[in-house]
Order: C-alpha cells, then sequence, then structure tokens
C-alpha cells in the first residue's frame, strides 16, 4: 500500500516517477475512458492510495471514475501533473480531488484524446491556402487527388541526395496508410477547390509514409506511428518554404517539452499560438473516424 502523497516528496523520484505510478493506480482501479490507454502502461499489480485519508481516496476514485480518466500527463520544470478527463471536473469536485501529490502540484484538465475527421471544417481564413507572390506556401490545403478532403501541407524537408519533398499527415496525403507511391497530390485539395480558387494544381506525388496501426504496445511497434507522410515536389519553383506570409519555416529543430512556445500555420485556422501544457506519462490514444477509407479505430502513438 503507497500513499501518492509521499511520492512526490522523495527527492530522487521524478515528476515522471510520480505520474507514473498515480497512472497505475488509475489502471487498477479502472477509470480510464473505454480506450487503448488502459493497455499503455506495463507495470506489476500496484495499489496506491491517493490519500492517507480513506475516505477522501475512495471519494476521489469515485469523482474520477464519473468522469473518465483520459490521459495522465507531467511538466518536469514545473513538477506537476495534469489529469486529463473525458467530462470537466466540477467545481464541487475540486473540493475533494487532491491538488498535490508531496512536492508535485496537481491540475485538472478536460480532454486528452485527439480526435482525427474525415471532413475538415470550412477555414476560418478567407481562402484555405496562402500565395506568396506566385509560389504555394506551406500551411496551405493539399489532399490525394482521387479523395474529396483537404488537410494541410506542414513543410518541406529535402534528403541527403538534396530531393525535395513535402511532408503531412498520413491521414492527409497518405489516405491512411492506402496512398499508392506517384499518387498525384493536389494544391489546393479537391474540398477547396471551389470556384474562387486558384487553379488546383499536382504539387507532388506520393512517396512515403509511417503507418498508423491500431493495436496496443504488446502487439505492435507504436513508435512508428507517427502519422507522417512524404510526397516528392512535382517543380519545386511552384512552392516556398514560407509558413503562409507569417515565417519562413525554421532551418533547425528541438526536441519539445512542456512551458515551450509553440505556433504553427494551418489550412483550417491559418496561424495559431499556443504552448506545450505536458508530456504524456503513457503512449497516447488517436481517434480516427475518417469516412473516406472506412477508417474507425485507436491508435497508440
Amino acid at each position: 500500500m503507497v500513499d501518492l502523497d509521499q511520492l512526490g516528496s522523495d527527492d530522487k523520484r521524478s515528476v515522471r516517477d510520480v505520474a507514473e505510478a498515480f497512472l497505475a493506480w488509475a489502471k487498477q482501479k479502472n477509470l480510464f475512458d473505454k480506450t487503448p490507454l488502459e493497455d499503455g502502461l506495463d507495470q506489476d499489480e500496484v495499489d496506491y492510495d491517493v490519500t492517507s485519508n480513506e475516505f477522501l481516496a475512495q471519494a476521489t476514485e469515485t469523482i474520477l471514475r464519473k468522469r473518465s480518466v483520459n490521459l495522465v500527463g507531467f511538466s518536469e520544470p514545473e513538477r506537476k501533473i495534469i489529469v486529463f478527463t473525458h467530462s470537466k471536473v466540477s467545481k464541487s469536485d475540486e473540493k475533494t480531488l487532491p491538488f498535490k501529490f508531496g512536492e508535485c502540484t496537481v491540475e485538472y484538465a478536460q480532454g486528452g484524446i485527439a480526435q482525427v475527421k474525415g471532413n475538415p471544417p470550412p477555414p476560418q481564413n478567407p481562402q484555405p491556402y496562402i500565395l506568396r507572390g506566385n509560389h504555394y506556401t506551406c500551411g496551405s490545403s493539399v489532399f490525394p487527388a482521387h479523395c474529396i478532403g483537404a488537410g494541410t501541407l506542414g513543410l518541406i524537408v529535402k534528403d541527403n541526395q538534396g530531393k525535395l519533398y513535402g511532408l503531412s499527415n498520413n491521414h492527409v496525403t497518405g489516405a491512411c496508410n492506402n496512398a499508392m507511391p506517384g499518387l498525384p497530390i493536389l494544391a489546393p485539395g479537391p474540398l477547396d477547390a471551389t470556384e474562387n480558387a486558384c487553379d488546383p494544381f499536382t504539387v507532388g506525388r506520393h512517396s512515403s509514409l509511417l503507418p498508423i496501426n491500431d493495436g496496443i504496445p504488446e502487439n505492435i511497434d507504436i513508435s512508428e506511428n507517427c502519422d507522417a507522410s512524404l510526397f516528392e515536389l512535382s517543380d519545386s519553383s511552384k512552392v516556398t518554404s514560407y509558413q503562409g506570409n507569417y515565417f519562413d519555416t525554421p532551418q533547425t529543430t528541438a526536441i519539445p517539452i512542456p512551458s515551450m512556445k509553440v505556433k504553427k500555420v494551418v489550412r483550417t485556422t491559418g496561424l495559431t499560438l499556443g504552448t506545450i501544457v505536458a508530456q504524456s506519462a503513457s503512449p497516447v490514444p488517436v481517434s480516427y473516424a475518417v469516412t473516406e477509407y472506412g477508417v474507425k479505430k485507436n491508435c497508440m502513438v
């Protein structure tokens, strides 16, 4: 029997350790929403008390079962654990739930499961793409030629031989594992090729992808579930590495960590800013429901 109130007080125990301990306790108590997350952490049978007070421990368990846990994240720099739930924690719940595990603070937030839909919403900007001069920019609409849909050209990359590719998501230009090599990728995507749009053109042809396979970590290699796809550019003179008209794609990369400020340019919302809230204590479930490809499954990434 271990008291989680004491776990965060050990200087040798990282915030990740505390988050994983809470995750193991919640898993054994069946507090998760019904997603593959329940099988995302492989540990021996454990029994953790959330607090030394038996009544409060039972009350916490009851609340989190009702709200249904989706994900447990953590921020090492802030010594903070975030419990993501399916439904919002109420003001009344907050009077009972613990907000400290030793020296670690605890937050509760609604969310934690990414949803990938087959029919994207209308763009919030006047157009779902940006032309910089005569060049089609990153952050603009693209999609395979044989489907009605639209997604985002993320950025332009090159291989060791200097060949240029467009990088997007597998569920966008990779047709959820179904794109054949050489499949034309249109810009803008067919859904955005309206009477007011620029003339659609083949920005590139599908080259390769990282698969998005459903299943639990015990059965598949989830390290490949990165939802990424490459298409070889047909004419590099027609595109630019600029992210809309906002900034050029950075030449260097960095490992994302909690508290890092981030921004992106995408087909639907244009430029958005944000902050990385937490790092997941387990593989993250992503729910795919893409009608065009007959896909409906949960994947772990």
